[in-house]
């Protein structure tokens, strides 16, 4: 989505006084800050324009995955949001999203590095292939039961079925990561 940066600089200030008046919730999150469940409620220009991002996405994800090509398509549609904080050596283990038909990660501040040694998958969203056991059978260029992952980026929005088991592996950058799922 264009112009993100005045948008991404006041989330981060939104979420990290978020952070110090509440102690968060333990969830995935492993070395970092999980807020509460209720950042789609709270009320902020920019948490609105973020949600109507994600609606957009969502929208377009599920007339894609339906074949429902009417200009008009709506549907019933309830968030449960919250803000995340890695910090070095951060992660968050293998998880799903249940009660949801579509899950997403926004990313506010990458904290990225020009660091050289630092791996190049070092926090970044990791998917599993949902089809267990398929990697026990080899096959040519051994395509089945791989994992793809996508690096954080400064306003980068990725959606996903709900039911795919993600991780994010542990984050090396000196800065914070913040992001909104």
């Amino acid at each position: 989505f264009p112009d993100t940066d005045k948008m991404n600089a006041r989330l981060l200030k939104i979420v990290r006084q978020k952070e110090r008046e509440d102690k968060g919730i333990a969830k995935s999150i492993i070395g970092g800050w999980h807020s509460a469940d209720d950042l789609h409620k709270w009320h902020y220009p920019e948490v609105e324009r973020l949600l109507g991002f994600m609606s957009e996405a969502v929208t377009e994800l599920t007339k894609l995955s339906t074949g429902v090509t009417r200009e008009n398509f709506s549907a019933d549609t309830s968030y449960v949001a919250w803000a995340n904080i890695l910090r070095k050596g951060g992660y968050h283990k293998a998880h799903t999203h249940p009660g949801s038909a579509w899950s997403g990660v926004y990313y506010i501040e990458a904290g990225t590095d020009d660091e050289t040694e630092i791996p190049d998958d070092a926090g970044s969203i990791e998917f599993f292939d949902p089809r267990h056991g398929v990697e026990m059978v080899p096959v040519p260029g051994n395509p089945f039961g791989q994992r793809i992952s996508f690096p954080a980026e400064n306003g980068r929005l990725l959606c996903f079925p709900a039911w795919l088991r993600h991780t994010v592996n542990p984050y090396l950058g000196k800065h914070e990561r913040v992001s909104i799922a």
